[in-house]
């Protein structure tokens, strides 16, 4: 435990360094504003920068877990974010994403803190395209999923999540066009209250390190968000991914189409948050054999749900500004190609803090066929 509070400590104490430059701002910070004038070129341009540092720790009830370093307490998911605006003409700018992950663990070599054999830095995303009012958004890169952006951010909004929906699941999100994907192209429109996606994903490759090679041989992706007020929304997407498993250096391999189709509701009213969200995946999931087959590598169908409820209570007193407790939980099941069910309900506590600072707390019961056990969870974020 010492250890564990050693580290958060570490990176909260970083946090507030970096907090005490930005003049404690936690909204995306702007470098450069857009203000056209004629003959400036620069004038066109509005950069901003932001980010989210944190540190936390995770404990499981028994011994499945004992020595791991996330016991000990690691990076939870840090990133920074760089946005760039270019006016270019009448309605019509050029817009560039980038987000970079950092483990700073990992960088400053805090043993038993990281995961052996993973780098300093992820491209988490890297994308460029064209935005209008009148004509859509239009862009290529790596960048969240339209079944993302639709169906499973409405439950990406604890910490122990995602866990039951598709892009925690498959085989890689960034592969199988189920979370960030890489080399794809995205086209969004907004008709009145809703908003239309389309994609379409290039050919890539993931090397596995069991001797297997997964292969998409393109896919494309659909999803609609309709908005029935400005605090309720529901989504609702499928995704079809052509891949193809191979063995290395032989010509066995085997063909497989992809799909994920899913639904969420988001109703924020008042102070209060619900979402539950879910989807059907069809030679997606892992059957996770000892000795991979390539014939039967992914189940043929499985299911899973999310759902979430919370009450911000507003307190503005003693450098606390809100305490949101809440409720959640999910459940993931294989129909066949593995014997395998999960099951998660859990309670948490989210206090935001002053300055862009929270702390979350969770605790999640968890009843699975391989015996998971049941978690703890603490965090500290800082948002800028």
């Amino acid at each position: 435990m010492n250890k564990t509070f050693n580290i958060l400590t570490k990176c909260a104490a970083a946090a507030a360094l970096i907090g005490a430059t930005s003049s404690g701002a936690y909204a995306e910070i702007t470098l450069i504003k857009q203000d056209p004038t004629a003959g400036d070129p620069l004038s066109r341009l509005n950069f901003t920068v932001g980010g989210s540092i944190r540190p936390q720790a995770l404990n499981l009830s028994g011994k499945g877990d004992k020595g791991s370093y996330k016991r000990n307490g690691y990076d939870g998911g840090t990133r920074f974010r760089f946005t760039s605006d270019y006016y270019l003409f009448d309605d019509i700018s050029w817009l560039s994403y980038y987000e970079l992950g950092v483990d700073f663990p990992r960088v400053f070599k805090w043993d038993h803190h990281y995961q052996k054999g993973t780098t300093h830095t992820t491209r988490r995303m890297l994308y460029t395209g064209l935005k209008s009012d009148t004509w859509g958004t239009l862009t290529f890169g790596k960048q969240n999923s339209v079944y993302y952006d639709v169906v499973g951010v409405k439950t990406d909004i604890w910490d122990y999540d995602m866990l039951g929906q598709a892009p925690g699941n498959g085989i890689n999100g960034d592969y199988d066009g189920s979370y960030m994907s890489r080399n794809m192209l995205k086209y969004k429109e907004s008709i009145g209250n809703t908003d239309l996606y389309a994609a379409y994903l290039f050919d890539d490759n993931l090397n596995l390190n069991n001797g297997l090679h997964y292969k998409r041989h393109g896919g494309g992706s659909l999803g609609v968000d309709y908005h029935f007020s400005k605090d309720f929304t529901w989504g609702a997407a499928w995704n079809y991914t052509r891949a193809q498993m191979r063995v290395n250096n032989s010509n066995q391999e085997k063909n497989y189409n992809q799909n994920i189709v899913g639904t969420a509701l988001s109703w924020t009213p008042d102070q209060w948050t619900f979402s539950v969200g879910g989807g059907w995946y069809q030679n997606y999931l892992q059957t996770m054999r000892k000795h991979a087959d390539i014939h039967k590598y992914f189940a043929d169908d499985a299911w899973g749900i999310e759902y979430f409820a919370g009450y911000t209570i507003p307190v503005q007193s003693f450098a606390v500004q809100a305490v949101e407790p809440y409720f959640m939980g999910d459940r993931l099941e294989y129909l066949n190609g593995r014997n395998y069910k999960r099951i998660d309900n859990g309670v948490g506590v989210n206090v935001k803090l002053d300055y862009g600072f929270s702390v979350q707390y969770e605790h999640v019961f968890t009843s699975s066929t391989d015996h998971q056990g049941d978690a703890n969870l603490v965090r500290v974020v800082y948002d800028f």
